[in-house]
């Protein structure tokens, strides 16, 4: 049998693990497969074409992508994300849709050969599923048992000296297994085997204690990620970082979701809460904004608007990030620098994000700020 195993993600910039897993899974059993990234083989060149699809704002395109396979190939299977939890959408194109995770191809280590090129980086992930509900997530309709895999070394290429592990909880596992995770990681490291280590989603900062982070102590965790997504999570993510920083650790990210049931003012106080830990601790402390969409509703032009913000409030938070940021990021070491863009206080954050020339002020600021440099 002839696969195609299409991503149909845009722009995509993280390998897709699923389809290396299925394509080891399927090459095991006698067929040919091969990797498309956002593109179509050629009519008749495969017998089936499997299609992943991630984000439900993307679901449009990867219709547009269904529609066309089923004049490629015999049989077109959609699974991934978005199929799993609005299957409607595509079982009403005619296609075979798939729910959830595949268990016969989860056994399997990703084949990176399926890539074409020597890979930069290791995917695993050491837990599936988590023990939260957040009503932003998804994870606990996509995966709803949580558990432990005790296999994920497996997954490493023996090439790549860092792994990216895409737990969407990894704190929230028994101690135990915790322990017997970061013991392999520290034997990785000390044999050379890797170098790097991105908890790419994050850490829950809530579960955070001394004796984890005394585990964690050593390890090239970098950046260390933890989530800032809403008040519940304020006094957790401080004592996360200072607990993380006093063990050496020195780079830090935190997601900071916003436009879902935030209001402009904590959010202003969440990303300055960041800065005011970079510059008590003497270390990176940066926040990526993180901007709130449906998940269940196709809103492909990203139009929602949260119950406290307005469309010209999300605009305006865009036109200062876009102009004080390379790569999304909100990064200052002093208090200082955070308020020349985003304001002094949370009350001139939020009118500032109304200003109807915001964006002339915002060019002045700039500017400004190379006239300073240029003269310093």
């Amino acid at each position: 049998m002839r696969i195609a195993l299409v991503n149909s993600m845009p722009h995509g910039k993280i390998y897709p693990l699923a389809l290396l897993k299925i394509g080891a899974w399927r090459k095991s059993l006698g067929d040919t497969c091969e990797l498309f990234d956002d593109r179509l083989p050629k009519a008749g060149e495969f017998d089936e074409i499997w299609i992943t699809t991630v984000f439900t704002f993307d679901i449009p395109h990867a219709i547009g992508m269904v529609r066309e396979a089923k004049n490629r190939a015999g049989r077109v299977l959609v699974g991934g994300v978005s199929a799993t939890l609005l299957p409607e959408k595509f079982e009403a194109e005619g296609v075979e849709v798939h729910r959830g995770l595949i268990p016969d191809a989860e056994v399997f280590s990703p084949d990176y050969s399926l890539l074409g090129f020597t890979p930069e980086y290791s995917i695993s992930h050491t837990s599936r599923g988590c023990v939260r509900r957040c009503g932003f997530c998804m994870v606990h309709k996509l995966e709803p048992e949580f558990y432990n895999r005790r296999d994920w070394v497996n997954d490493i290429h023996s090439q790549t000296k860092k792994v990216l592990f895409f737990d969407n909880n990894w704190l929230a596992k028994d101690i135990e297994d915790v322990k017997q995770d970061t013991e392999i990681m520290r034997m990785l490291v000390d044999t050379g085997r890797i170098t790097g280590i991105d908890f790419n989603q994050g850490i829950d900062a809530r579960l955070m204690t001394e004796e984890l982070a005394d585990l964690m102590q050593g390890l090239p965790i970098n950046p260390v990620r933890f989530a800032f997504d809403g008040m519940q999570e304020d006094g957790h993510y401080q004592n996360a970082v200072r607990m993380m920083a006093k063990r050496g650790f020195n780079n830090f990210m935190a997601y900071v979701l916003y436009n879902f049931m935030d209001t402009p003012e904590d959010f202003y106080y969440r990303l300055r809460e960041s800065v005011v830990l970079a510059s008590e601790l003497g270390v990176s402390v940066g926040s990526f904004p993180m901007r709130y969409q449906p998940i269940l509703d196709i809103d492909k032009g990203r139009d929602f608007i949260g119950k406290h913000w307005t469309d010209a409030k999300k605009k305006g938070f865009m036109t200062i990030l876009q102009r004080q940021s390379i790569g999304g990021g909100v990064t200052f070491n002093k208090a200082s620098d955070f308020e020349y863009w985003f304001g002094k206080d949370a009350s001139e954050f939020n009118r500032l994000l109304s200003y109807p020339k915001l964006r002339q002020l915002i060019e002045r600021k700039k500017g400004a700020l190379r006239i300073e440099r240029a003269t310093a």
